[in-house]
């Protein structure tokens, strides 16, 4: 969350509570959250839970989604993408060979258990370009941009 998101929130809350005629200490015992933690939303300081969010809202009666849908409108205004939950290169790596081992192996399975299969040179060669194109396939996802 960036400092125009922590702002956004802190207007958000602290108007919310003022539309409402509470104190921080009523909203704190209203909600059951801390002062503090209330007063560092406010002041921008914190960034809240989701969680934290939703109880303060359902207090307030205020629209949860609503202001997840502004703020999101917000970030898309200034240019800034959508959070996503992505993986680093390590992760990647790792996803990479486990990812080419298991379905090397589910192939050899394949081959292992069924008694007639290869018949023929030709039967083996598509069924190792099918084995590379699903490597090739679940790499594209792994290492695909985002």
């Amino acid at each position: 969350m960036n400092s125009n998101q922590k702002q956004m929130t802190a207007t958000w809350l602290r108007e919310g509570r003022l539309s409402r005629g509470l104190t921080q200490k009523e909203l704190s015992e209203k909600s059951n959250i801390s002062v503090r933690s209330i007063q560092r939303i406010e002041n921008g300081d914190l960034i809240p839970r989701s969680y934290t969010l939703k109880t303060l809202a359902e207090v307030l009666e205020l629209s949860f989604d609503e202001f997840m849908s502004n703020a999101r409108q917000q970030r898309l205004e200034i240019g800034e993408k959508d959070i996503e939950v992505s993986t680093n290169r390590p992760q990647r790596i790792i996803l990479s060979v486990g990812l080419s081992l298991v379905i090397l192996l589910l192939g050899f399975a394949f081959i292992v258990q069924a008694p007639k299969f290869p018949e023929t040179t030709f039967e083996l060669l598509l069924f190792c370009v099918a084995v590379v194109g699903g490597i090739t396939a679940g790499l594209f996802f792994v290492w695909r941009g985002r």
